[in-house]
């Protein structure tokens, strides 16, 4: 079985422009249970996908992946240290079904002024607030 991918934020098609991700299959829509918050760098907005928070859990929306020729030690590095990628539990959709996939999960605490994105859609939640995305600038 090949390895499969699980993004929530800046890595899903369409929000930004990463050569790292060369490779990668295409996705499909999908959705994880946890809680997502809106993390704002001088960069842009990203997001952070807690899995600890029950009481505020609810549908994480993102995108599944075959993780075809992508050098996951790249994506790793991307995500830095505030992340640790893990498998969980996903629900998708286009002949996916329920699966498990690897998923950058926030690993401390979150930093003032997260905000707390309640209907879990971090691409939505920019398009609402007008914020732009972390481009790793």
């Amino acid at each position: 079985m090949s390895q499969r991918l699980f993004f929530y934020g800046v890595l899903r098609e369409g929000v930004g422009d990463w050569p790292f991700l060369t490779g990668l299959g295409l996705g499909s829509p999908a959705s994880v249970t946890g809680a997502l918050y809106a993390i704002r760098d001088e960069g842009g907005w990203y997001p952070a996908l807690v899995l600890t928070q029950a009481r505020y859990s609810s549908a994480v929306h993102g995108t599944l992946h075959e993780a075809g020729t992508v050098d996951i030690s790249a994506v790793d590095a991307f995500e830095g240290a505030a992340y640790a990628r893990q498998p969980i539990a996903v629900d998708g959709w286009d002949g996916f079904g329920d699966t498990t996939a690897d998923a950058y999960i926030w690993t401390g605490e979150l930093p003032p002024g997260a905000q707390r994105i309640a209907h879990g859609d971090f691409v939505e939640w920019l398009r609402e607030t007008g914020n732009a995305a972390y481009s790793g600038d």
